[in-house]
């Protein structure tokens, strides 16, 4: 949807709002290449809230420093200056702490005056959308973040610069945020970004989210920012174990971890021992205790990546370590169990089926990255039957399944020959929608041409 912006000024290209909802740090360019500065205004209730193992300042400060800033100002009571500055994950900059007898806007104003280059002000009991906030990162200045209906944010974003400070000091004869947002709001010159001209779709979490800004200031609105945290933090669009079954065990694994002093790319660590710790254990004859820890390792791997998401604290380095320990873990495993199973004849016919897999896993990882070169988007996304037929795929959880309730009936080899029949039917499948998609895209520019 389109920006709301007066028509006098030039519309900024909507391809400036493309900012993921989670991942690596972006450093996120300004509109006018300058460095950016950003004001949280800690005075309110609920700044010192706790979500997931950190305060709701803290988880601000953590936002705005991984989408680029290089000087973050935090307004505080004097009562809460101590606390203010202390911080559970160390960052890049040092937060400068400037204690305020009253309310934070006139105290921004005049920090607004003392900067140069572009300030993003917003409170520290907001939470804010990712996507929300590096589309307005992106604006020239003065800009002004807008709900849907075009009226105030129940958390105010403020784009300025010392030539547009006045526009606060309008608010003076009710210096709060909600008035200082209508005075921004009923200027002619300053950019509105509302929270629909954000795309609701998340490409990396295979779902839609709609973007929010949410005022945690009391315990309803930190359960509310709890529950649209939540949903940015794990994946759709996945086998029916992991959308279904894994995530209550996992969010309340998540959630303990939180708060501890473990990262994530340390719980990533642990998920590598519980893979790798299957095969010696395969190899041995201890089929029940590798399938345990088989499953131990399916919900370590989610835990590890909604940890990263949820305390702002994902890494180009974890996002490989993830690839990596799936790329590396399940041909040896598979062979180990094939080698147990066919008494240690490399032809024997489980180790056949592991052999026609494995081919066939390739295959289907070659299949499902032309569905997102041609096509642009997931293998698992493209209709309705994809996403559905996306729920049974045999990777790594339906196999420890079906393996798991094979070995229950006392016949693992059936369970090997399952995963293997089941593997090559929907490779086969993955290969006809591929087709089908490509005529229908072939036809559509025959048609349009």
């Amino acid at each position: 949807m389109p920006l709301e912006l007066p028509p006098t000024l030039e519309k900024v290209p909507t391809s400036a709002l493309d900012v993921p909802a989670a991942g690596s740090p972006l450093h996120l360019p300004t509109d006018s290449g300058q460095e950016m500065s950003v004001i949280i205004d800690a005075t309110g209730p609920g700044s010192h809230s706790r979500l997931w193992g950190m305060s709701l300042l803290e988880r601000n400060i953590r936002l705005v420093e991984r989408l680029g800033a290089t000087r973050i100002h935090v307004l505080v009571r004097p009562a809460d200056q101590t606390r203010a500055g202390r911080r559970r994950f160390p960052g890049p900059i040092a937060v400068e702490v400037h204690p305020v007898e009253h309310g934070g806007v006139v105290a921004a104003a005049d920090l607004v005056r003392e900067t140069s280059g572009p300030v993003l002000v917003v409170e520290a009991a907001g939470v804010y959308d990712r996507r929300f906030i590096g589309a307005l990162w992106q604006r020239p200045v003065p800009a002004c973040g807008a709900g849907e209906d075009g009226g105030p944010l129940p958390a105010a974003a403020l784009l300025v610069a010392s030539s547009s400070a006045q526009l606060m000091d309008a608010a003076v004869d009710d210096p709060g945020w909600q008035a200082a947002q209508r005075v921004f709001l009923a200027s002619e010159t300053v950019y509105k970004t509302k929270l629909d001209a954000v795309g609701r779709r998340i490409p990396s979490l295979r779902k839609s989210v709609d973007p929010l800004v949410i005022d945690a200031g009391d315990q309803a609105g930190v359960r509310r920012a709890d529950e649209h945290l939540r949903a940015l933090a794990g994946k759709g669009v996945n086998d029916f174990l992991a959308e279904y079954v894994h995530p209550p065990i996992e969010f309340f694994l998540t959630r303990l971890v939180a708060r501890t002093a473990l990262t994530p790319n340390q719980v990533a660590v642990f998920y590598a021992l519980f893979s790798f710790a299957s095969i010696p254990l395969i190899a041995s004859g201890h089929l029940w205790e590798g399938l345990g820890f088989n499953m131990v390792r399916g919900i370590l791997d989610g835990v590890d990546g909604k940890l990263a998401r949820l305390t702002l604290r994902e890494s180009r380095g974890g996002h490989l370590l993830d690839k990596v320990i799936d790329w590396i873990y399940l041909p040896p495993l598979f062979l180990t169990l094939g080698y147990y199973l066919a008494g240690g004849d490399w032809w024997g016919p489980p180790m056949l089926a592991v052999y026609v897999r494995q081919v066939f896993s390739w295959l289907d990882v070659l299949f499902a990255s032309w569905f997102g070169h041609f096509l642009g988007v997931s293998s698992g996304e493209v209709r309705r039957v994809d996403r559905v037929m996306r729920r049974f795929w045999p990777r790594r959880n339906i196999t420890m399944l079906i393996l798991t309730a094979s070995a229950l009936l006392s016949q693992p080899e059936a369970g090997l020959y399952c995963v293997t029949g089941l593997t090559i039917l929907l490779v086969l499948f993955r290969l006809f929608r591929l087709d089908q998609e490509a005529r229908r895209v072939r036809r559509k520019r025959e048609n349009s041409g």
